[in-house]
């Protein structure tokens, strides 16, 4: 208990979270995992959905696929995310808990819309967890923290529920900051 650990990449968080993200105009679809099995897996699955009879097949689902990257870290992502756009990202953090400085979905809907009509706006990249979620250890690399999503029971501790899989939070918070 207490250890951090690495879970495992499931086939449907790859297409469930790419679906979400082609539907809300997400560009990339970034997976971080340092097993390299799980790279060579997320591989597997993208090229049995990419090509041939499946990607004829389904076009939606080769299309939304096609977004999807694998990293083998975080600093990666960032470097490779800061030299495409010339600066680097805003790293904002997805969390069931509630922690200090979180951010309202409607604020920051409101300040992408914002940033949205400025030239050259600045990255964004969403982090969700699985398993445990994010390790504290990550924290310092955060910019921003989003505000956990709460059913009509609202938190825990007045009897609410909120353990919801990564691909429903996904939808969720996308929906929030970019549907209409």
């Amino acid at each position: 208990m207490g250890q951090v650990v690495t879970t495992a990449v499931t086939n449907l968080d790859i297409h469930d979270i790419s679906r979400s993200c082609r539907t809300f105009g997400v560009t990339e679809y970034v997976l971080v995992t340092p097993i390299p099995t799980q790279h060579q897996l997320v591989r597997r699955i993208l090229g049995h959905w990419g090509e041939g009879p499946s990607k004829q097949w389904h076009p939606d689902r080769a299309e939304a696929l096609s977004r999807v990257r694998i990293e083998a870290s975080f600093e990666a992502l960032v470097a490779r995310l800061t030299e495409k756009h010339g600066q680097k990202p805003e790293v904002v953090l997805t969390d069931a808990s509630q922690l200090d400085r979180a951010l309202s979905y409607a604020d920051y809907r409101r300040e992408l819309s914002e940033r949205s009509k400025t030239p050259n706006p600045r990255p964004v990249v969403i982090v969700f967890g699985t398993g445990w979620g994010v390790d504290k250890s990550f924290h310092p690399a955060v910019d921003r923290i989003l505000a956990p999503i709460y059913g009509p029971e609202g938190p825990q501790e007045l009897g609410g529920y909120n353990h919801l899989s990564v691909r429903a939070a996904a939808a969720i918070i996308l929906d929030r900051l970019f549907g209409h």
